[in-house]
């Protein structure tokens, strides 16, 4: 039997959707917080669950109960906050990765206390033979995994990962050996 409160709203009795909302509120904004880390973005998500579910209210079936449509809504609604955050997330990695090899390729001043090692490094790292500098791009300017590495330079896992172990051992030693030298020559 069609709910007579939801067919006032599709005729336009907006106070019949404050009835909706006053009724659905306190569970909706429980059940965002559940499915989200921060109360504030909860009690937002519930807010935006409501304005879509009256732009779409002419599609529910009135033959079901309103409180698990609205949790529906929610749900779809916090998977894609948390997707988008996920996705936030990674390319905030991926600019501090980006921001890394920025520092590295600019230099230092000196009066940077690590100017000297960075320096180092930079120039062990112009000695190294380009696939190898492919790897470590990969690994740590791309912030790739190894799998996703080894794909994308089309080695192997193994082979990838104990070039990686040998090539910290060899830029450890370059950068020792150029800084024993008194510098970056």
């Amino acid at each position: 039997m069609p709910d007579p409160l939801i067919q006032r709203i599709l005729d336009g009795d907006r106070e019949a959707y404050a009835e909706v909302v006053a009724a659905h509120q306190d569970m909706l904004v429980g059940y965002a917080g559940f499915l989200l880390p921060d109360r504030d973005l909860a009690e937002e998500l519930a807010h935006r669950t409501f304005i879509r579910a009256f732009e779409q209210l002419a599609d529910f079936d009135q033959e079901r109960e309103l409180g698990p449509w609205l949790r529906a809504i929610c749900r779809s609604l916090a998977q894609g906050e948390l997707t988008r955050r996920r996705r936030e997330l990674h390319n905030l990695g991926k600019a501090h990765a980006e921001l890394r090899l920025q520092v590295l390729a600019a230099g230092s001043s000196e009066d940077d206390a690590d100017g000297d090692r960075l320096a180092a490094l930079r120039r062990c790292l112009e000695g190294l033979d380009q696939p190898l500098r492919a790897l470590l791009a990969a690994r740590y300017g791309d912030g790739c995994a190894v799998a996703e590495a080894a794909a994308r330079l089309g080695r192997s896992v193994t082979w990838v990962t104990t070039t990686l172990a040998r090539l910290r051992e060899r830029l450890r030693g370059c950068i020792e050996s150029r800084l024993r030298l008194g510098g970056t020559a």
